[in-house]
């Protein structure tokens, strides 16, 4: 078994909802075969990730880990 919020090279699960990773600044999501990072930064806020085969996209810095969230899910949904 893995550590918590990680997997095998080329075994990420197409869905899995937002949880928090050993680093607590991170929370991670897999939907649609993508992969959702959501890390607060230290100079404040918040910015996603999204990463996938011929995918990546960062969002502008937000206000909350909820906000950042919500930008990612919603493109995640697009993008596959």
């Amino acid at each position: 078994m893995s550590p918590r919020g990680r997997h095998a090279p080329g075994q990420q699960p197409a869905g899995q909802p937002w949880t928090r990773t050993s680093d607590r600044s991170v929370w991670r999501a897999y939907k649609n075969g993508l992969m959702l990072t959501v890390t607060h930064l230290v100079t404040g806020g918040w910015q996603a990730v999204i990463e996938g085969p011929g995918v990546t996209r960062r969002s502008p810095l937000l206000g909350s880990r909820g906000a950042a969230q919500a930008w990612a899910d919603d493109r995640a949904r697009g993008a596959s």
